[in-house]
């Protein structure tokens, strides 16, 4: 299993692509303008653009970028860049992964939820009738570019998403890094300020501890899905708005960590004290009361689901959490209204 991360200069990317007879650049049309030119690659690499968002990472565009490999003479020699945040190393990472069953692949993150999160891991996919990641492999890159300048690129609402990510990370398995984080001063005015190159390491060290133990999340990568179970839940339900995914895990941790202490161990004042904290970066989604149910029965379609029973992730206490609790409709409404109070 190849978990290698690169946080090196345009070049570097350049030399690993020498060693290929053949490659595909994927992009979205946001990433084409601002991020491709930045990485100096050879224009006569065919590039295949898809438009920007998450109602694309479809059905209708894996189609569309398979018909562009076929177009490019794409072989299994040939080599797939997917450059942009999460929907394109996704979806990308789907096509190589079927494209002539099997062709190589290289993520290359341009948002900080691809660089911490997403294009990590080996989980490829698509949306499917409305709901997250429902077709998908588990498939590692080639290799994974990180390169801390694209953040420049990104409107605050990207941070955020990725900072929540980063959340569930230090929750999830460290506590001193879940107080590094919180003691930042997350603002659009202060982010680019920040020192962002440590602390993304610092969260793949963290994920990429977790996959390697378990790579088909058969038991502890589930700690990574914190946040996630009513977090997709509301984002299938608002999956035609604009909110990147790490707003919706950020209410999901608040609820996942209300659940923790009302269903599980956690204690009330350090679920209050986190709460806090996820309050003191991101907006509160606004709910209609008459939502809270349909988005409560969408937890029942979760992938992570299992004899038709909810599963979630619960915090014990900061930096340690446990998964596979059984978790019930009303538990998610009560979660939701407390969300929503």
């Amino acid at each position: 299993m190849n978990l290698a991360t690169l946080i090196n200069d345009g070049n570097t990317l350049s030399d690993i692509l020498n060693k290929y007879q053949n490659s595909v650049i994927l992009c979205d049309q946001n990433t084409e303008t601002l991020c491709l030119p930045l990485l100096n690659l050879n224009t006569e690499i065919p590039v295949i653009s898809i438009s920007a968002g998450e109602t694309n990472k479809s059905a209708f565009s894996l189609n569309f970028i398979w018909n562009k490999l076929l177009q490019a003479n794409a072989d299994r020699n040939t080599i797939l860049i997917n450059i942009g945040g999460g929907v394109i190393t996704d979806i990308g990472g789907l096509a190589a992964a079927t494209y002539n069953r099997g062709i190589k692949f290289i993520n290359v993150p341009t948002t900080l939820m691809g660089m911490v999160d997403a294009a990590n891991g080996g989980k490829t996919g698509i949306n499917f009738n409305g709901l997250k990641n429902y077709i998908g492999t588990f498939t590692e890159p080639e290799a994974i570019y990180n390169w801390p300048e694209f953040l420049k690129t990104l409107p605050f609402n990207q941070i955020q998403s990725g900072f929540a990510e980063m959340i569930k990370h230090g929750l999830i398995a460290d506590k001193k890094y879940f107080e590094k984080l919180i003691s930042l001063d997350i603002k659009a005015e202060t982010a680019e300020f920040i020192n962002w190159n440590s602390l993304i390491q610092k969260s793949i060290e963290i994920k990429n501890a977790i996959v390697s133990r378990d790579f088909k999340e058969s038991g502890e990568r589930k700690l990574l899905n914190f946040g996630h179970t009513i977090g997709h839940a509301l984002e299938s339900h608002f999956i035609n708005s604009n909110l990147p995914h790490g707003h919706f895990v950020s209410a999901g941790i608040i609820c996942e960590t209300f659940l923790s202490h009302t269903v599980g161990n956690l204690d009330l004042a350090e679920s209050q004290k986190i709460i806090f904290s996820i309050d003191s970066v991101f907006e509160r989604i606004p709910l209609l009361a008459k939502e809270i149910d349909e988005i409560a029965h969408l937890a029942l379609k979760d992938k992570k689901n299992k004899e038709h029973k909810i599963k979630c992730v619960f915090l014990d206490k900061t930096g340690d959490a446990n998964f596979d609790n059984d978790i019930t409709l009303k538990d998610i409404v009560e979660s939701l209204s407390f969300y929503n109070s």
